[in-house]
């Protein structure tokens, strides 16, 4: 997730290598570089639902992913996106993610079938429920407050606001989600999330490029904790 910027990047889907290995505009060998890779089989497969394939939450997140980097790249309507601390990669990502588990949520409370065959003792059922559990789980952590931005409820349009315009009111409405301000600390709550959910994680370091070094070790970072 990332607007438009003078390092040449226009917001879209990105190809990893690209946006960190390009030898002119990527980040690899600037910035210290940490990929978490999460694996939970009932965010990732789709399940079956009275004789149909239904699509996975992976799929709904892909969705919202999109959306989000459309809203990008026209701000709304308004021609430009501002970052600040409202909206920025780590929030609207974070977003995306909260607005595809809402989403799955939603067809529960409105699915009288969907609610009765969840109480079923079946696998599919199970693994619905998981996503569920991490939705709710997910909610209470990113927004301790208790509720949601308004714009995390109703995608209220407000990409392309200037921060210059209201700097108060979008330090505010950063902050009921305050989590998702820090990329690392968002980072560590999600993994940690889907860790509770049975998730399997793999860490990739990338702080050195190309054979192996022993005696090469990255910069510890600064500990943010869970």
């Amino acid at each position: 997730m990332y607007t438009h910027n003078t390092d040449g990047i226009i917001a879209g889907t990105l190809s990893w290598s690209r946006f960190l290995g390009d030898r002119q505009f990527g980040w690899l060998g600037r910035r210290p570089v940490c990929d978490v890779l999460i694996k939970l089989d009932a965010f990732t497969e789709g399940y079956e639902f009275k004789g149909s394939q239904q699509p996975a939450a992976l799929d709904e997140l892909i969705a919202q992913l999109e959306a989000m980097t459309a809203r990008y790249r026209i701000g709304d309507g308004t021609g430009g996106t501002y970052v600040g601390a409202a909206h920025n990669c780590s929030q609207d990502s974070n977003q995306a993610l909260y607005a595809a588990l809402k989403h799955i949520q939603s067809n529960v409370s409105t699915n009288p079938d969907l609610q009765e065959w969840m109480l079923q003792n079946s696998k599919q059922a199970q693994k619905f429920q998981q996503i569920i559990k991490l939705g709710k789980s997910i909610k209470r952590e990113l927004l301790p407050f208790g509720t949601a931005r308004a714009d995390w409820q109703t995608h209220e349009e407000s990409l392309g606001i200037s921060p210059e315009e209201d700097a108060l009111q979008h330090i505010r409405i950063g902050l009921i989600s305050w989590r998702t301000l820090l990329p690392r600390l968002a980072s560590e709550t999600i993994a940690k999330l889907f860790l509770e959910q049975g998730a399997s994680i793999w860490i990739l370091r990338t702080n050195q490029v190309g054979g192996y070094n022993a005696d090469i070790q990255p910069i510890v970072p600064t500990p943010i904790g869970w």
